[in-house]
């Protein structure tokens, strides 16, 4: 454990020396500064915060994120260059140790850029603000609902030869795909129903003060249309007025509990659309901004605990500009994987050159989606609360298991790297 210490302070102190932490917290609190001068929203009050909240801390992330990935790469590469690291060895230091403390001090460094951002950010919206448990309707996962389908689908007369003729796997995930983005038609005077896990919510009482849904709706055309309709749920209703295509966000009201069933009536003169696994939404009150920041950011700090750690591992196999240069192209392709995933516009994959790519390109989705997919910004931007099950699971995975494991490897690594 001293070992460990001792590696921790010589990297901070690395850090403070050769300025990068102080240029790293300058120009992170100049963004949030500017952002708070530039940020304009829809015209509300409500959406300048949002987009204040995302592009303030989220341009400090990414910095972070590429930033501390750079100098990760080069941590142990460097020193091993210059015949540095052997002299830690004198001590003697346990190289998982070294590789434990060095991605720990970088961390840590991220950590406090990340934490005086956000003092910032709270200086310029206030901490009054509450967020709220944001509930789907429970419905068939795309996969379930993709296989209820494949049968009816396949004895469908209409379903193209190419469809028939392509495998089982590649129809699957079409319908998958489908099953996700699925618009429901709610014409005039009808109602639509959806289920809701309120018991996912343990210790609110109630649940009725202070639940509102949040949902958006469009129509055939595509086109701006009012929206006039009833949601309810048990003795519980709310009004909604607005036009298609924004966010309708309908506070319920009334002095009886809710129900597990909320419904909309459509009171319109057109029929109205929506997705319902993306559209609507149960908010369910939960506690103040300022905790859910806390949240947010132990979520962060456990990814950059992950980012890093990846790239000390990539510094005790490569040279520095080799893992530079694979780091960088391991963020970018995690990046860009699901949108390839999504718009590859021959979606039967018959082309077998895709399908080599496609598969690869699946892989890395599927490898970084567990960090990918989080999304504590996002969250917290539109007050959506950042729950504290994810924030543990997180912490478990990206701040425990994963950088010890890959301590673990880069420990095995080095004395071969170094002979």
């Amino acid at each position: 454990m001293r070992g460990f210490l001792e590696i921790f302070k010589l990297e901070a102190m690395s850090l403070v020396r050769s300025k990068a932490f102080a240029m790293l917290l300058a120009f992170s609190v100049a963004w949030v500064v500017a952002m708070a001068c530039v940020a304009t929203g829809d015209g509300t009050a409500e959406g300048s915060r949002e987009v204040f909240v995302r592009y303030s801390l989220g341009g400090v992330f990414y910095l972070l994120v590429v930033a501390l990935l750079s100098s990760a790469t080069g941590s142990l590469a460097s020193e091993r260059a210059a015949n540095r690291l052997q002299l830690a060895m004198v001590r003697p230091v346990r190289y998982f140790h070294i590789a434990l403390a060095k991605a720990a001090a970088l961390t840590a460094c991220g950590a406090v850029v990340l934490v005086v951002s956000a003092v910032a950010v709270c200086f310029r919206t206030g901490v009054s603000e509450r967020c709220s448990h944001v509930l789907k309707p429970a419905m068939p996962s795309p996969r379930e609902e993709a296989e209820a389908m494949y049968k009816t689908y396949m004895a469908d007369p209409n379903t193209p030869a190419a469809v028939r003729h392509a495998s089982k796997g590649v129809v699957l995930r079409l319908l998958a795909n489908r099953a996700i983005d699925r618009y429901d038609t709610v014409g005039t005077n009808e109602t639509a129903t959806w289920r809701f896990p309120l018991q996912d919510v343990a210790g609110e009482s109630a649940l009725g003060a202070g639940l509102a849904v949040r949902a958006r709706f469009t129509n055939r055309f595509d086109m701006r249309d009012e929206v006039r309709g009833v949601f309810r749920t048990g003795g519980l209703c709310g009004v909604a007025s607005n036009i298609t295509q924004a966010v309708v966000k309908v506070p319920l009201g009334g002095s009886a509990p809710a129900g597990e069933e909320l419904s909309f009536q459509n009171l319109g003169a057109s029929a109205l659309m929506f997705r319902p696994r993306r559209d609507v939404e149960l908010l369910v009150p939960a506690d103040a901004f300022l905790m859910n920041l806390a949240r947010a950011l132990m979520e962060l700090v456990a990814i950059l605990a992950l980012v890093v750690s990846f790239g000390v591992f990539l510094s005790a196999s490569l040279g520095r500009p080799v893992a530079l240069f694979v780091a960088m192209v391991v963020l970018v392709v995690a990046e860009m994987s699901p949108s390839v995933v999504e718009q590859y516009p021959d979606e039967l994959e018959t082309k077998a050159s895709d399908r080599i790519g496609l598969v690869m390109t699946r892989f890395i989705e599927k490898v970084t989606r567990p960090v990918s997919s989080l999304n504590p910004i996002e969250r917290l931007a539109t007050d959506s609360c950042v729950e504290a099950r994810e924030v543990a699971d997180v912490i478990a995975l990206d701040f425990v298991a994963v950088p010890v494991l890959l301590a673990l490897v880069s420990a095995f690594v080095m004395p071969r790297k170094q002979e």
